[in-house]
């Protein structure tokens, strides 16, 4: 459901801001994860985790901050970028503890099953026309389920069994790199020097947090191995 309600809030505010403006937004779901982490499975982040995210929030903000709309239209669709990443948030954290209960491949059929239904009854509510579009919409409607969700979504999916949420939510801060990038080739908005500088601040602190959670990795997986050979 809330993978369905991240959806919903997250697309139509490209509809209201740019995208710019609502990748920005998307930087935060680590922030949220790594909250909604301690109260519901008490996991403690490091000093190192902590400041590299507090950095690559930073750098998503120096990212948009030029682009970030001052008109009540921009500023529903930042909220809406808002409402989404709080929904994908609890989603990944749902998906922390269920993933490693059940076959990842489960957890995502019905996650996306239940997702769809979500949208489907929000278009029937809303009159949203599920048939009527050109055959270049379809084709963007097959990418979209091929690349962003089954080499996106279902990838984060079964790396949920192996890592945790929050692990995942820093890498996907790469994400409004991408997005910027194909913004300037597919429709033409062009990048400044805030979003180059606040990308590369962004893919330098994702490198360190992975960098640390895999040397953390290797400590737990050493103390193991001296634990079986004991």
């Amino acid at each position: 459901m809330f993978l369905g309600l991240h959806f919903l809030f997250w697309m139509e505010s490209f509809s209201h801001t740019t995208v710019a403006s609502a990748m920005i937004l998307t930087a935060l779901e680590p922030v949220f994860v790594v909250i909604g982490a301690y109260f519901l499975f008490k996991e403690k982040t490091s000093k190192v985790g902590i400041i590299s995210i507090l950095i690559a929030v930073s750098g998503s903000v120096i990212i948009a901050s030029g682009d970030i709309g001052v008109s009540k239209t921009a500023l529903y669709g930042d909220l809406l970028s808002v409402l989404g990443t709080v929904a994908v948030s609890v989603h990944m954290l749902a998906g922390q503890e269920l993933c490693r209960k059940m076959p990842s491949i489960i957890y995502s059929f019905a996650v996306f099953l239940i997702g769809g239904l979500v949208l489907f009854v929000y278009n029937i509510c809303t009159n949203v026309s599920l048939i009527q579009y050109d055959i270049k919409d379809w084709w963007i409607f097959l990418l979209l389920a091929l690349i962003p969700n089954i080499f996106g979504h279902a990838l984060f999916n079964w790396l949920l069994k192996y890592v945790d949420a929050t692990t995942i939510s820093m890498a996907i801060l790469g994400e409004p790199i991408g997005a910027i990038i194909l913004a300037y080739f597919l429709l033409g908005e062009m990048t400044t020097v805030s979003q180059l500088v606040g990308g590369m601040i962004v893919m330098i602190s994702v490198m360190i947090f992975l960098k640390y959670k895999a040397a953390e990795l290797e400590k737990v997986m050493a103390l193991q191995e001296k634990s079986n050979i004991s």
